[in-house]
């Protein structure tokens, strides 16, 4: 490698954003399975829906997987190869975490509907998930055009800030909401549905948590 190349600022960083993020998977991975196994008698269409988001977080944590395979085995020696090329695998997370968090916000932005019967709620929180969404896809399409890393960064690296601010910010209030709603909930209900409720506000919060952010 070169004299100039730090790897502690670039491959040691996205190795261990890419270990924090398979050890989250893992996290994913439990709750899911926990799920299936406390709540038999859900609908399909929910299970389903599980289901489909642990897949494609599955093929997120995948594709991060490919790049650090890429960065640290196929081009290792090489470090000007980082900012030479594009890969088809930082290309795939970033779209299979615009998917998961689009799916993830608007089925929370209904739970918040169904909650409170506040329709205009849903649809703010709504409208918020389909801005992540389309910020997301431009970022994906815009890794697709691009010939080199470099350029991809030049070009969009301030829409990738825009869109990690934006969908953090749209996860944060709509966990606060739900928190909030399921709190006045368990305070007009007994003490088994409570504490109903205490679990459904620490599965929020950790939901919240273990989201995307490529």
């Amino acid at each position: 490698m070169t004299s100039t190349f730090n790897a502690n600022n670039t491959l040691g960083a996205f190795q261990i954003g890419t270990l924090v993020s398979y050890t989250l998977f893992g996290i994913t991975t439990t709750q899911a399975y926990v799920y299936y196994n406390n709540f038999p008698e859900d609908t399909r269409k929910l299970k389903a829906l599980v289901a489909f988001v642990w897949l494609w977080e599955a093929a997120h944590a995948a594709s991060f997987g490919a790049m650090l395979y890429t960065f640290t085995i196929s081009d290792y020696g090489h470090p000007e190869r980082l900012l030479q090329k594009t890969l088809a695998s930082l290309d795939t997370a970033i779209i299979f975490a615009a998917i998961i968090t689009a799916i993830v916000q608007g089925f929370l932005s209904f739970r918040i509907y169904a909650l409170s019967k506040k329709l205009y709620l849903a649809i703010v929180f709504w409208t918020l998930a389909f801005f992540c969404f389309v910020v997301s896809f431009a970022l994906f399409m815009g890794g697709v055009l691009s010939i080199t890393f470099s350029s991809y960064i030049t070009q969009w690296g301030r829409a990738a800030i825009i869109s990690w601010v934006l969908s953090a910010t749209t996860d944060l209030a709509i966990t606060v909401t739900l928190v909030f709603l399921l709190l006045r909930l368990g305070r007009s209900k007994s003490k088994k549905t409570t504490a109903l409720v205490d679990k459904l506000i620490a599965w929020t919060i950790g939901l919240w948590m273990l989201q995307p952010r490529y």
